[in-house]
């Protein structure tokens, strides 16, 4: 057997203290002085918007430790969520069809499709790195898998991310089309109120999701 102890968030949980603190900065946003230098007014904002990702991220953690056995998947709570009586979890891995771990910008995932149309699912933010076995995990579990006893019988492969998926796909397609658009318009009608700054993080996103829609399984 082994195991690994990972860093886990609450999304239920993480909402209301996103809501709070981000509030709270837009507000102290509101409050800079305009006659500050253009440069400082900035990086006033950034910090003010930034910040409460780190409230966010801490007030939303839990930490489990994950046992792989040749009879089941195990999590065991080291530290509950705020408020939170969830119970320990064993999963019999005759009910495992598939495992999926699908990154994001600052919110990573990693979900086990199970029988009767049941899900497995917990959530990692990365804005910040972290000391924790989840790396470990992942590049463990595909060798764990090849040698319990049900791939005598049957494998449990990696499944497809939702950033795989013909739908979004298409979403992509569309949202490339319209950036491109947009870059096109600013090439040609410079004063069209665009910024070459957002254009960068449209662009940046959409090559990320790009990226992560052709990765292959």
């Amino acid at each position: 057997m082994r195991t690994f102890e990972i860093n886990i968030n609450s999304n239920l949980r993480a909402v209301p203290v996103a809501i709070v603190f981000f509030g709270l900065s837009i507000y102290l946003i509101g409050e800079i002085p305009r006659d500050l230098p253009d440069f400082l007014s900035y990086v006033i904002i950034a910090i003010l918007f930034l910040f409460p990702i780190i409230p966010t991220t801490l007030l939303s953690r839990g930490k489990i430790r994950v046992e792989l056995a040749e009879d089941a998947f195990r999590t065991i709570w080291i530290r509950r969520f705020f408020l939170s009586n969830k119970q320990n979890i064993e999963l019999d891995w005759n009910r495992v069809i598939d495992y999926v771990n699908q990154e994001d910008r600052g919110l990573d995932s990693f979900r086990l499709t199970l029988t009767n149309n049941q899900q497995y699912k917990f959530y990692r933010y990365t804005y910040f790195p972290q000391k924790d076995d989840f790396e470990n995990f992942l590049y463990y579990l595909p060798v764990f898998l090849q040698k319990v006893e049900l791939a005598k019988e049957r494998t449990i492969e990696k499944g497809k991310t939702e950033f795989q998926s013909r739908s979004f796909k298409w979403v992509l397609i569309g949202l490339t089309i319209i950036a491109i658009g947009l870059l096109v318009n600013t090439l040609m009608n410079p004063n069209s109120g665009t910024r070459w700054a957002s254009l960068g993080v449209i662009f940046s996103g959409i090559f990320f999701y790009w990226q992560q829609a052709t990765r292959k399984k």
